[in-house]
């Protein structure tokens, strides 16, 4: 059985889940969340079919290492190859603690800790000797003023377990620090981290995804990102595949095969961010263990010889990996926000992107009524919209094209 651990709200939603039903895996949903909110994501109708077969496990909380020993039960009494994917940083721990108990592979409790909270993620690379940040956890507004001080760059500041770019600012001024520690002071509970200060660096951003089965590292590609206006870090769109120079992507390799070694993982998905500081020098962003999240794994879909819940399914099961080869295509997908805050009335141009040259898909943001801003973090956006094309240069200006036509009215 193939245990998917929760979905992604925006982006690729349930589409893993769906794949692997349509091709015959006896598969299962855990979550801590009503079903009514699976059903609403992407590819959301396959949960009546996960239900039916009575394989839609709900559980108190996946956000700790509490995992209900009935769970485990159920899963046992199945029998059979059993594999985990989990989709959602919040609930890696809870995947790593139930394939412990299941005897599975996947990348251990240990592991998933030391790179969940990033400050000890930020021990980790000094540890293993891979390119770092200058850092500290700063537990006052004092501490953290202290530390911009005797940086000659501005800070980021954001929560050590946090994803998506919640939560995550740039500090300029001592009188910015004093306000954004007091602001995200506020939602360091519900996290269940601490917060965590890294300084800024200037330098584009790309990711590398990166299999692991048998302990060997499968390195698919490299994303690219773009990020919105400061102070936030919202990533507004990301193209797949991108080339950059040889050497900076074996500078990346290489950092991402060093972390693997040093934390003994032996089967999983690795979403490595860096930033490019020149032609042979990288430092490391962070590690997701995890597979990639947003829309990126449906433009991998489009730019893979395999689709990635194939990729992922075979690996977590141990059967034969299929082709991991780019198939020569490019992606891009553009978040669309509107310009200013407020309730969304109305929306408008969506039929036109729909129809623009080289427009994949249209995926929904917003409801009428939610709330919508400028790009500050995942939420809030109106659509996203993807483009697949024969160069990463088209893909991308297809997908600013089609944005244009998007608008919104709001209150």
């Amino acid at each position: 059985m193939l245990l998917f651990i929760e979905s992604i709200r925006t982006g690729t939603g349930m589409s893993h889940v769906k794949w692997a039903i349509e091709n015959g895996i006896d598969t299962a949903y855990i979550t801590d969340q009503p079903l009514e909110a699976a059903k609403a994501r992407y590819c959301g109708e396959v949960v009546d079919e996960l239900e039916r077969r009575g394989r839609a496990f709900q559980v108190p909380s996946t956000m700790t290492a509490d995992v209900p020993s009935d769970l485990v039960d159920r899963i046992r009494e199945v029998g059979g190859p059993t594999g985990i994917v989990c989709l959602l940083d919040r609930s890696v721990e809870f995947a790593a603690v139930l394939a412990e108990r299941l005897g599975v592979p996947y990348p251990s409790p240990d592991a998933v800790r030391t790179i969940r909270d990033k400050r000890s993620a930020r021990r980790f690379y000094s540890e293993a000797g891979v390119p770092n940040l200058r850092w500290c956890a700063p537990e006052s507004a004092e501490e953290l003023v202290e530390f911009a001080g005797q940086l000659d760059v501005p800070v980021v500041l954001k929560n050590s377990r946090g994803a998506g770019s919640f939560n995550v600012t740039l500090v300029r001024t001592a009188e910015e620090a004093v306000t954004a520690f007091a602001e995200l002071s506020a939602d360091v509970p519900f996290f269940g981290g601490g917060l965590l200060a890294e300084e800024y660096v200037r330098g584009p951003l790309y990711s590398l995804e990166t299999l692991i089965t048998g302990g060997r590292c499968h390195h698919l590609g490299v994303t690219d990102r773009q990020i919105g206006p400061n102070p936030a870090f919202c990533e507004v769109s990301y193209s797949f595949p991108v080339q950059v120079p040889a050497s900076v992507e074996d500078r990346m390799r290489r950092t991402v095969e060093t972390c693997v070694a040093a934390l003994e993982i032996e089967q999983g998905m690795l979403h490595t961010e860096f930033a490019v500081m020149g032609d042979d020098d990288v430092v490391i962003i962070e590690i997701n263990i995890r597979p990639p999240g947003a829309a990126i794994p449906l433009m991998m879909n489009d730019c893979l010889e395999s689709a990635l819940p194939e990729i992922l399914a075979a690996s977590a099961l141990g059967t034969e990996l299929p082709s991991l080869n780019q198939n020569g295509r490019a992606s891009t997908t553009m978040t669309v926000y509107p310009p200013v805050r407020g309730k969304l009335r109305a929306l408008h141009g969506v039929e036109e992107a729909v129809h623009a040259p080289f427009v994949a898909q249209v995926l929904p943001g917003a409801q009428i009524g939610e709330e919508v801003f400028p790009p500050v973090d995942y939420r809030g956006a109106l659509c996203q919209i993807r483009t697949v094309a024969d160069s990463v240069n088209l893909s991308y200006n297809a997908a600013v094209a089609a944005a244009r036509d998007v608008w919104a009215e709001v209150e």
